[in-house]
């Protein structure tokens, strides 16, 4: 499999916290159990509060703090903070949380927080490299709403980096995401995947360096971004180079409102290596492998200022490939069924520098020779 040279984690963030040295804080910094919270009191009892009173003025922050097993021992969360019961009033952020463990169940989130809908950040969280990043889903939010992620480093989990799930008013910035497996099956090894969700934000933040990308998500097994009935989307400054099975798809009818700009995917496409005496391909198998996908008829999208270069498939295409792009045969494409249907109307592209395209109206390609 590919290697990534580690990158430093953009930790300006961290800063925005101070830390009181007060009897009813915790002291933070050092190790501490698996974090469940599901009603206010919640904050108090988990010992695992740092500072803040719960207010939208002063929340509590729960870090940062090095969490040396998951909820259920070998397998289960980091943090996982619940409202589905509707308990939580209390304002919060995570800051910091190190996940020093491994967990190869592919399903297990190490930051959890479902139905929640207060302003919350997360900042800095990360699977400690000592261990591989060997964990499964870096964080998942399911029914939340205004959630800003900033500064996250899951390099080389078993599952998706960030699992976004029927969410809104979400933003994801300064994040390096690798999810990896050894065979792949969607969605397992994509950096983000965002299903019946709308309103994100990827890439946007001011704090998003000038040049160079603001969201690195290279070397995925699956793809880099994967947005299925999800509306109202921004992706800017984002790498997805050199990923296993592609770069970014657009799925659904729902899926419409998505601008994807001053992006990158190049050189993508799966390697061949052996499990059990076997050869087998890196990725999916799909027919989905290339560049940019925008299929089921996810329509009225902005597709601008991109790159999509040296990709085996298909650079940009509407609906599927119709065929598998099978290295450990030779590069052969063989043919794939059934084919993912196309796109719908009014997509529209601009300034894309592309190798190939099924897509007849796409215009020239801006690659300079």
């Amino acid at each position: 499999m590919r290697h990534l040279l580690s990158v430093p984690l953009t930790l300006a963030a961290m800063t925005l916290f101070a830390f009181p040295a007060e009897s009813a804080f915790a002291t933070g910094a050092g190790a501490h159990a698996a974090i469940t919270i599901t009603s206010n009191a919640g904050f108090s009892a988990c010992s695992c509060v740092t500072s803040g009173n719960g207010t939208a003025a002063s929340p509590f922050v729960i870090g940062p703090w090095s969490i040396n097993a998951p909820s259920g021992g070998t397998s289960g969360w980091s943090v996982k903070i619940d409202n589905s019961k509707g308990k939580i009033t209390d304002y919060f952020n995570i800051f910091g949380i190190s996940s020093n463990y491994n967990n190869t169940n592919s399903t297990d989130p190490t930051i959890w927080l479902v139905d929640v809908s207060t302003a919350t950040s997360i900042t800095g969280t990360n699977a400690n490299p000592t261990t591989g990043n060997n964990l499964g889903i870096g964080i998942e939010l399911d029914k939340s709403s205004n959630i800003s992620i900033d500064g996250v480093d899951y390099n080389k989990g078993n599952g998706t980096g960030i699992f976004i799930n029927g969410s809104t008013n979400v933003s994801i910035n300064n994040s390096k995401l690798k999810a990896t497996c050894t065979l792949c099956s969607p969605h397992v090894g994509d950096g983000i995947y965002a299903v019946n969700s709308a309103n994100l934000s990827i890439g946007t933040g001011a704090d998003c360096p000038s040049s160079g990308p603001c969201n690195d998500l290279t070397y995925d097994d699956g793809f880099g971004i994967w947005l299925a009935d999800t509306h109202n989307v921004v992706i800017n400054q984002a790498t997805a180079d050199a990923n296993d099975t592609g770069g970014y798809v657009l799925d659904g009818s729902g899926t419409y409102g998505v601008t994807l700009e001053n992006s990158s995917s190049s050189g993508t496409g799966p390697i061949c290596f052996t499990v059990n005496g076997q050869k087998v391909n890196s990725g999916y198998f799909s027919d989905l492998q290339g560049g940019l996908h925008i299929i089921n008829g996810a329509h009225n999208n902005t597709i601008t200022g991109d790159s999509f270069t040296a990709n085996s498939g298909i650079s940009i295409a509407s609906g599927g490939n119709g065929f598998y792009y099978n290295i450990c045969t030779g590069n052969l494409t063989q043919p794939f069924s059934p084919v993912e249907p196309g796109m719908g109307a009014n997509n529209t592209f601009s300034n894309l520098c592309y190798t190939s395209t099924n897509i007849a109206s796409l215009p020239p390609s801006t690659c300079k020779s």
